[in-house]
Order: C-alpha cells, then sequence, then structure tokens
C-alpha cells in the first residue's frame, strides 16, 4: 500500500468516525466532571449520610459511563488499525 493510500485511507476512517467520536469525548468529559464533583463533594462531608450514598452512586455510574465509552472509542481505534493492517497484508501478498 503506498503511502498516498494509507492516508487517505486513514482519513476515510477519520471522517466516518468523526460524529461517534466527539460523542463519545463529550460523554467522557462530561462523566469526568462528574465524578470529581461528586469526589469533592463526597470528601467534604464528613459523616456518612443518605445524601452520601448518591454522591457513591454518582462515582459509580460515571465511573462505568467512562469505561464504556472509552472502550468505544478504542474499538474504533482497533478497527482503523485492522483495516490498515489488512490493506498492508493484502499488498505484501501481492508482491
Amino acid at each position: 500500500m503506498s503511502e498516498l493510500s494509507k492516508i487517505e485511507t486513514i482519513e476515510f476512517m477519520l471522517k466516518q468516525f468523526k460524529p461517534e467520536r466527539y460523542a463519545y469525548l463529550t460523554v467522557s468529559i462530561v462523566s469526568f466532571l462528574l465524578l470529581v464533583v461528586c469526589v469533592v463533594m463526597f470528601i467534604l462531608r464528613v459523616e456518612l449520610t443518605e445524601k452520601n450514598f448518591a454522591y457513591i452512586a454518582g462515582m459509580m455510574g460515571s465511573g462505568g459511563t467512562i469505561a464504556y465509552s472509552s472502550s468505544q472509542l478504542l474499538r474504533m481505534w482497533a478497527d482503523c488499525m485492522a483495516m490498515l493492517n489488512q490493506n498492508n497484508k493484502g499488498k505484501s501478498e501481492n508482491e
């Protein structure tokens, strides 16, 4: 595969996944901010009350959301790399 073809393939994949990447990045950033807010609020509240359980649930929920959205971003990256490797493998077999 020529360098130009690799660049075209990467640009195509980036354009295809752009809205989805931005959505997952936005979800990750918002979840991280929620996680930080919940941790700070939990630390500021010394006693363990029912309200603090909501902070714990917020931390667990946002942590899970971060994990899921990060896994989706990594899946997209793996798909792009697999496509490039497939193209590289096909060219090396033709030579």
